[in-house]
């Protein structure tokens, strides 16, 4: 059975962002100023999973070459409609069940 780890998350306190996340054990192998420089203006998190994402997305930039045009909208002019009347719709006869 795999050992129960746990993680630091450590979360940059100006913009927010989670800056990096590492092993415990990693954090207590340091030595006092490592730890306190990796902590000036930062919050600590304990966390017992590391999750990462799985979709990154890019945004791609593309040099516009020719000014882009776009058609003017055309105004829809309403057509006149035609009167159209039903004609009456007779009930359909309901079913009749048969005994067995």
């Amino acid at each position: 059975m795999a050992e129960k780890q746990t993680f630091v998350q450590i979360v940059d306190m100006a913009t927010g962002k989670i800056d990096r996340i590492v092993n415990l054990s990693e954090i207590a192998a340091m030595t006092a100023e490592e730890k306190l420089a990796l902590s000036r203006n930062k919050n600590l998190f304990i966390v017992t999973h590391r999750l990462e994402p799985i979709v990154k997305v890019e945004l791609k930039r593309s040099v516009i070459s020719e000014p882009m045009q776009f058609a003017p909208q055309e105004e829809k002019t309403p057509e006149p409609s035609e009167e159209v009347t039903k004609e009456p719709v007779e009930a359909p006869k309901p079913k009749s069940r048969r005994k067995s």
